[in-house]
Order: C-alpha cells, then sequence, then structure tokens
C-alpha cells in the first residue's frame, strides 16, 4: 500500500469529545483542527523547568509562559523508551511522535530492517496542509527531520537537505549553512540556488528574514546549530532569535487555505544539557518561553488551531541542589546565575587551543561570574590543551565542556558562592517528560497522566482527521536485526525491555 493509499483507508476522526484511555493516562479525544503546531523542548527535564521557573520569579520578576499554559491546558508526562533503549536519542523520540511507532535509535521515519514509516507532517501534506519547520538547530537535525522525511541514518543531513527540497515544506529555519553551501558540501552541490528555483525566498541574517517577503521560506542562519541565546543576548552574536523566526513562519502559513502544520523546536537546551552549562541551558529555555508566548497568542487569535508542547527527553540532569543549613541558602544558586553571560561554547571559541591560566581565570570572571582558584584553572588548561578530562570520560559524555563545567561547581555547602547546580551527566536520562494541550477542544486543566510518547502522534492524528497505521516491529525484531550488523556483539536478544 502506498502513502495515498494508506491515507485513503483511514477513518476521520469527528469532533465528538470525550478521554480515551491510554498507557497509564488519558488520550483526549479532540475537534477536528484547521492549524497544528508542536513546539519540541528538546532535552528538556523538570530539573530544567525548576531553575527556569524560580529564575524567571526572584531574577525577572514573573511567571514563565510554560507554567501558565500547564495551568490553562491540558498537562501531563509521557514515557520516553525507545524500540530497544531505556535511553532515546532524538530521532526515535521524534519517530514516536511523527509515526506513533517505536523504532530502533539513530534513524529517521524508519525501522532496523528497512522499512520506511510515514511521518504525521508528510501525511499532512500529502491531505493539503502547508508545512512549517523551525529550530534552534542545524534545519535538518533529528527532530525536525523526523516529522519529514526518511532516512537510515540522521546524522546524514547533507542528503536530508536534499530531501528537504524534493519534500517542499513551504518554511525551513534554522541552521546549518555547511549542508547547503556550495562550497562547504562534500558534493559542492548549491542547495540554496536549488531552493531559489524552487521559489524560495532565501535569507541569511535577521535583517533579510525581516525584509523577505516570499511565501516560501529558507532561513539558514549558521554554519552549524544557531548560536546559544544567552551568546546572543549578552555577547552581541547576530541571530535571530527563536521567536523571531517563529513570528517569520507565523506570517506566511496562515494565508495557505486548507491550513498548516508547524513544528518549533527549542533544541539547543539539549546541548546547553550535555555541556553541561547552567546559563546556556537557562536563557535557551527562556528563549523558548518567548515563543511558546507568541504561539499561544496565536492560538487565542485562531482557536481552531492545537498547540502541543512536549519535551523528547531529559538530557543531563542539571539540578539545583540543596545548601546550607535546613537549606536555606539553597536559593542564592539562582541569583548567581545573573552573572554568568556566555555559554561554554562561547568561551571555549574564545580561549583557543592553547589558552594559559590566566587566560581562563579571565575567561571564567568576565563569562561566567566566578573567581577560579589555581588548581581549576590547570584543570581547564589541561582539559582543552592535553585532552586531560573530569572527573571521567564516561559519566561526563561531552569534552572538554563537562570539564569546563566541572571546574565551576559549587564548593561551599554553607553558603553557594556559586551556581549550587549539578549534572549527573553529559547524556540523555530515562525519566518522563512534560506534554501539555492547548487550544482547539482542549479542556482547562485537564490531567492527562502518564502516557507514551507514541500517544502523541494518535493527539496529532485525530486532530488532522487522519488516521493510518505504521508498520510495528517488535523489540526482538529489532534486536535480532541490529545482531547482524558489524560490531554487535554488545546485542542480547533475550534482554529485552518488555514494555
Amino acid at each position: 500500500m502506498n502513502r495515498r493509499d494508506l491515507l485513503k483507508a483511514g477513518l476521520v476522526i469527528g469532533a465528538a469529545s470525550g478521554l480515551a484511555r491510554a498507557q497509564g493516562g488519558m488520550t483526549p479525544f479532540l475537534p477536528k483542527a484547521r492549524n497544528l503546531i508542536v513546539m519540541v523542548y528538546d532535552g528538556f527535564s523538570w530539573e530544567d523547568f525548576a531553575i527556569a521557573r524560580a529564575y524567571a520569579q526572584r531574577v525577572l520578576g514573573r511567571k514563565l509562559t510554560l507554567e501558565r499554559l500547564f495551568g490553562q491546558g491540558a498537562f501531563g508526562q509521557i514515557h520516553t523508551n525507545s524500540l530497544t533503549s531505556y535511553v532515546t536519542e532524538s530521532s526515535a523520540a521524534g519517530n514516536a511522535f511523527s509515526c506513533g511507532v517505536k523504532t530502533v535509535n539513530g534513524g529517521l521515519a524508519v525501522h532496523a530492517d528497512g522499512t520506511k514509516l510515514l511521518p504525521i507532517f508528510a501525511a499532512a501534506k500529502e491531505a493539503g496542509k502547508a508545512v512549517g519547520l523551525v529550530t534552534t538547530t542545524t534545519v535538518t537535525h533529528a527532530t525536525p527531520a523526523s516529522f519529514v522525511v526518511s532516512n537510515p541514518d540522521r546524522n546524514a543531513e547533507e542528503a536530508i537537505a536534499e530531501q528537504y527540497l524534493a519534500f517542499g515544506a513551504e518554511v525551513y529555519l534554522g541552521g546549518g549553512d555547511r549542508f547547503f553551501s556550495a562550497e562547504r558540501r562534500s558534493d559542492k552541490k548549491d542547495l540554496y540556488a536549488l531552493f531559489r528555483e524552487k521559489g524560495y525566498g532565501v535569507v541569511r541574517t535577521l535583517e533579510e528574514l525581516q525584509a523577505e517577503r516570499s511565501n516560501r521560506l529558507l532561513g539558514i542562519f549558521s554554519s552549524s546549530h544557531v548560536p546559544y541565546e544567552v551568546d546572543r543576548r549578552f555577547q552581541g552574536v547576530k541571530v535571530p532569535s527563536l521567536k523571531e523566526m517563529t513570528e517569520a513562519a507565523l506570517k506566511r502559513l496562515p494565508t495557505y487555505r486548507q491550513g498548516f502544520v508547524l513544528q518549533v523546536e527549542a533544541g539547543r537546551i539539549d546541548h546547553a544539557n550535555h555541556l553541561n552549562d547552567p546559563a546556556a541551558t537557562l536563557w535557551d529555555v527562556l528563549a523558548a518561553d518567548e515563543a511558546l508566548e507568541l504561539l499561544m497568542g496565536f492560538v487565542d487569535r485562531y482557536p481552531d488551531t492545537l498547540l502541543i508542547v512536549v519535551s523528547d527527553h531529559a538530557t543531563g540532569v542539571g539540578a539545583l541542589y540543596g545548601a546550607g543549613r535546613s537549606y536555606l541558602e539553597s536559593s542564592l544558586g539562582i541569583d548567581l546565575l545573573k552573572d554568568q553571560k556566555a555559554s561554554l561554547e562561547f568561551m571555549l571559541a574564545r580561549l583557543g587551543q592553547n589558552p594559559d591560566a590566566a587566560q581562563v581565570k579571565e575567561a571564567f570572571r568576565a563569562m561566567k561570574g566566578v573567581a577560579l582558584k589555581d588548581e581549576e584553572a590547570a584543570m581547564v588548561v589541561e582539559a582543552i590543551a592535553k585532552k586531560a578530562y573530569r572527573p571521567d570520560g564516561v559519566r561526563y559524555g561531552v569534552q572538554p565542556a563537562n570539564t569546563l563545567s566541572w571546574a565551576m561547581v559549587q564548593r561551599e555547602a554553607a553558603r553557594p558562592d556559586r551556581p549550587n547546580i549539578g549534572w549527573s551527566s553529559g547524556q540523555h536520562t530515562a525519566s518522563p517528560v512534560m506534554l501539555a494541550l492547548y487550544g482547539a477542544g482542549v479542556g482547562r486543566g485537564v490531567r492527562l497522566g502518564l502516557l507514551d510518547n507514541t500517544d502523541v502522534f494518535t493527539i496529532m492524528s485525530q486532530a488532522l482527521g487522519l488516521r493510518y497505521q505504521n508498520p510495528v516491529m517488535t523489540e526482538e525484531e529489532a534486536l535480532e536485526v541490529l545482531a547482524k550488523r558489524p560490531g554487535a556483539e554488545w546485542v542480547h536478544p533475550k534482554e529485552t525491555l518488555a514494555v
């Protein structure tokens, strides 16, 4: 059965209201929505929420829009495991959302044996919807790509950029010049020229984004991922914010007669947590909150729009730890975040490959508001110049940034003179994460309970009036396929997840 037949065979869900039982919770039956917006907080945990909420209240004097969403919409949590691992990565998590089935980590809308799946945005496009992807990562990264194309390798971003050209979404906004530029692509293809030939306005700066009037838009604003919000805000890095990119998409997509589907990804929350960088995480969460406010305002004006806000998995996880007698000094760590004005990524670029201890101390003082001790500065120098990482290379997975984070951890238990925020690792974790719904047919304060990440697909397909079933692979079948791949001695088919 081809993709069009798959859609024709589907059943359109009507405007019944009620609740359907899912894994541990309740999946809402929603009226059909004209527009669907999916906002993904990549790598976002409840600890990230707690820190950002505290900073917003204590320093900025306001509540998070995300906190308001939890009270005004439907709210729950989702399990995040992939088909063969309790810890997912973004492509398998994205596939669960977009295809409604569990897959093995690493591929986009595809099973381990090569069976292609139909992503929800591809189905929506065939049904006449306009499509938009907005992200702070490379636009060809796993989360946005999983909603529109199939590829066995999430890292094949040059090929994914060509798939985007063939797919023809109306809006693509994010980073990733190296996958589009003739000078930087391995095959020297000029994808910018090819997109222009197909009628896209191609923009590379905020000024060009704001001036462009084309209905179809490709915006690529950095060589790789879009720089962190903390660097955009405090270090003068000239790139659009997530809110500004989202505004550009919302100026175009509503003009299409049959409605639209849009994914907005706050993708660098995940990267900041991989780096164990408290300021980068905080400010990208706050940037996401500004974009969320814009999206909720749009839904309020166009109530036939469903907004889904979801995290794909947790990363890190950076937590605010108790300090002082009876933890009375704990909140001081939030105040100390005010002095952090750059990301570790920005700092490493400024330090170069062979910094000395004095340069390291000055960088931490100016950019992180932290006075390093001599032994801590030496630790950073060794990490950068000699690849001597702390505390070890397994638990902390992104170096040398994790060592830079380790060098500035809280040292005083009684009264913090540094943010009392620490990470369990630089990797993804297995914990449940947030899910919230707002807009068309969503009741106020509905509690969804604990769902599976595949239930997000059910909600989306129902809201769009599309129902189809992608092929299902069992865990045992996937493990058999994996066991036949070179270097797969670690695969043990009997050790299944049983979920």
